[in-house]
């Protein structure tokens, strides 16, 4: 790739440089077995939470991850307001805070419109899986690749969220029935430890890395 791309939401460029979808899923993961271990309730991680928001049945506070978006908009020193911080282009211009007031342009019909798509261009791949509620699609801006089906408009890192989000469901489930209960999710740190109090130094480690659990998760962190 030669010069500089630029910024625009149009294209499938993906350079030496951008994380692949294995790459982020097995990131996230990784990330995820050290705080279910050793952070939650101190650590707040925007992923996870919203996560459990999801599982749990109620919304998230990730736009990427809602169902519908269109309220994370971007003001420019201008005036300019855009429908969206990642679409900061003529294309998505709603207007100018200057002659119209801020509530009239998001109630534009195009605003609306622009929201209602994140779920209503979803492919029928999407559509389909049994991590839909948790992940929505994720973000239009990254919809450029095609699905197992076939479709256009499929998420670039579609493969790692759904590894992701399989992998957390179980524990995921289990927060979400501590908060029902009345209880705090951290409480699930002490089954953890449990389980892993019984696990044997080579055996797997339960992250799916292939990798035995003394030479990953079952290492005790730096101090």
């Amino acid at each position: 790739m030669k010069g500089r791309p630029l910024y625009t939401q149009d294209g499938t460029l993906v350079t030496h440089r951008s994380v692949g979808p294995a790459q982020y899923g097995r990131f996230m993961i990784d990330v995820f077995e050290e705080w279910v271990r050793r952070d939650i309730g101190a650590v707040y991680v925007q992923m996870f939470d919203t996560a459990l928001a999801n599982f749990y049945g109620e919304p998230g506070g990730m736009c990427v991850h809602a169902e519908t978006c269109g309220t994370q908009l971007a003001l420019e020193h201008t005036g300019d307001l855009y429908s969206c911080d990642h679409y900061v282009e003529p294309g998505y211009l709603l207007g100018n805070i200057k002659g119209k007031h801020m509530l009239e342009l998001v109630a534009l019909p195009a605003q609306r419109k622009f929201g209602q798509d994140k779920r209503d261009t979803l492919t029928r791949y999407c559509r389909d899986c049994d991590v839909r509620f948790a992940c929505n699609g994720g973000c239009p801006k990254d919809r450029f690749a095609t699905s197992p089906y076939g479709e256009p408009g499929q998420h670039y890192l579609c493969p790692g969220y759904q590894d992701f989000f399989h992998h957390v469901r179980e524990p995921m489930q289990q927060m979400s029935a501590l908060l029902r209960a009345g209880q705090a999710p951290a409480e699930l740190m002490t089954a953890y430890a449990k389980q892993d109090s019984r696990r044997g130094r080579n055996d797997p480690c339960p992250c799916g890395s292939g990798r035995k659990w003394k030479h990953c998760h079952g290492t005790e962190p730096a101090r």
